[in-house]
């Protein structure tokens, strides 16, 4: 006589999955696990509805057991562009989708990307926000881009958050650009006691204390501004008084600041008031290099990941590395100031540290208008040996076992008329192929660097028209002027490599974007919107 099988213990397994091919197989085997691995998929998976189609099959599946599939419905993502609802059935696929709001009652996580572009494509159903603005039992909200109710939606919501992330881009009773503090709390008192991860988008926040002494958010373990603007003065004391139990991640994404005197003064301050009080340590901390620098950390950081690098800020470079010590860096390098940045990249106390490196290394030959000729003399006659063995001096002291180099490259085709196009075409048609081609550079890195456990190669570009005809004067930067330029030639070339007895093997595309995010070798907000790489981690 065959055993029975232990349901409960069958059970109690499935629940301890993830990986969907597998639930899938589970949904397979028979009628009771099916209904177990459909409560594991919609327990565990984002639900992602995006156009008739989606809402409307999703309702129906739902529908088809309601009574045990509706309370498992934790995770929703709404991103509904404009003419992905068929006009024929608007009015039932809206209904649909707000019965899927209203009567998902363990709702935890809602994701709406672009909120005004869906709302308009739902036909700016009020009814829609209304039950967005009802829902009481998230935990996480996230309103990606600007949308005039994400002020009362966040202010107003019965839900205890603890993950927050929204754009500010429209306030209703503030001109300044600039958020206060206090106005931020304002917006947020009603769920600050939850709240552990704060995402402001669009909009940066002003840390020049006033009226910081109120301002106390005493769970968020997280903060991160992403904004297009230069940056006021940051005084860290106001971030540890604002956010006293961080530990995770302190983000200043799209914002710069030139790095003067004054700012060279607020550093040496923000050092001294860290004397009295500080973080124990953070896990990530994210921006340009000039602001980083000015805030003058003290506390330890696993991951440092740097913008706005150049030849110009070595000096702030190094600065910020050797107080934050990380074992884990991403830095955003312009080359368009000659290759010199390399020199003495890694401060000493440093090099020894690091396990972990992504360099995202950028050139556009537009930017030599802005520049002195002598900065692209490196560019102009650059071979790529030469250039991979910079980078391996640059290098030196390390005990890398992860290392990703993303090289990036802009260039005109045609000739400005004060003199030739300043990039080697040598260069360029080298770096083309070295992503796709032998293992001749994976293998170089690896000898270079024996401790290297997987090296990761992607160079990536395109070839532009130029602005102006070769009678004309160069133009200004205007948004006009950008607007004429046109792409052409895109590449993305692209290798991982993993060390088999020192010896460079190749990795399969998947494992390789999988390893890219398993290690922590991703790239930052402002790689992704000012470079092509729009699809790469």
């Amino acid at each position: 006589m065959m055993p029975e099988l232990d349901w409960d213990a069958l059970t109690s397994i499935c629940n301890h999955v993830r990986d969907v091919p597998t639930i899938s197989s589970i949904s397979l085997t028979c009628r009771t696990l099916r209904a177990v691995a459909a409560k594991r998929l919609l327990e565990t998976h984002v639900v992602v509805l995006t156009d008739t189609r989606s809402i409307m099959s999703f309702h129906k599946f739902v529908n088809a057991d309601r009574a045990t599939r509706l309370p498992f419905v934790r995770r929703l993502r709404i991103d509904v562009l404009p003419g992905r609802i068929d006009e024929g059935t608007r009015e039932e696929a809206v209904q649909s989708l707000l019965d899927l709001l209203q009567q998902a009652t363990h709702l935890k996580s809602l994701v709406l990307p672009r909120p005004e572009s869906t709302y308009r494509a739902l036909g700016s159903e009020p009814r829609f926000l209304g039950a967005i603005s009802h829902l009481s039992t998230l935990r996480e909200l996230a309103l990606e881009r600007r949308w005039a109710p994400n002020e009362e939606i966040v202010s107003n919501t019965p839900s205890r958050l603890r993950t927050l992330r929204v754009s500010l881009a429209i306030l209703s009773d503030s001109d300044a650009w600039f958020l206060e503090p206090v106005h931020l709390y304002s917006l947020l008192e009603r769920i600050a006691p939850t709240l552990e991860v704060l995402e402001v988008l669009d909009r940066p926040v002003a840390f020049d204390n006033r009226g910081i002494n109120s301002v106390v958010f005493p769970a968020i373990r997280s903060f991160r501004v992403v904004a297009v603007s230069h940056m006021t003065p940051v005084w860290t004391e106001d971030l540890v008084q604002m956010f006293p139990v961080l530990d995770g991640t302190l983000a200043f994404e799209g914002l710069h600041c030139p790095y003067k005197e004054a700012h060279r003064r607020v550093r040496e301050l923000n050092r001294t008031s860290q004397l009295q009080k500080t973080w124990k340590s953070l896990d990530r901390v994210i921006g340009h290099v000039n602001v980083i620098c000015m805030l003058g950390l003290s506390c330890p950081a696993r991951h440092l990941m740097l913008d706005g690098i150049c030849g110009h800020s070595k000096g702030q470079l190094g600065d910020a590395l050797a107080t934050i010590l990380p074992t884990h860096v991403k830095l955003s390098v312009d080359l368009s100031h000659g290759m010199h940045i390399f020199e003495g990249l890694l401060p000493p106390e440093v090099a020894p540290r690091l396990t972990h490196l992504v360099l995202f290394l950028s050139f556009c030959d537009y930017k030599s208008m802005l520049i002195d000729d002598d900065d692209l003399v490196d560019m102009k006659t650059a071979q790529w040996p030469a250039f991979l063995a910079e980078v391996m001096a640059a290098l030196n002291g390390t005990r890398l076992t992860h290392l990703r180099i993303v090289l990036r490259c802009s260039i005109t085709l045609d000739n400005w008329p004060s003199g030739s196009t300043p990039y080697s075409k040598d260069f360029l048609t080298a770096i083309r192929n070295v992503g796709e081609g032998p293992e001749g550079s994976a293998s170089e890195l690896m000898g270079a660097f024996p401790t290297l456990q997987y090296v990761f190669l992607t160079t990536t570009g395109d070839l532009n028209n130029d602005w102006v005809p070769h009678d004309a004067s160069p133009p200004p930067f205007g948004p006009e002027e950008h607007a004429s330029l046109v792409r052409q030639g895109q590449w993305l070339s692209s290798s991982g490599w993993r060390s088999v007895s020192g010896t460079p093997e190749r990795l399969a595309s998947d494992v390789e974007e999988l390893l890219i995010e398993a290690n922590d070798l991703i790239l930052t907000e402002g790689d992704h919107v000012s470079e092509t790489l729009q699809d790469t981690p």
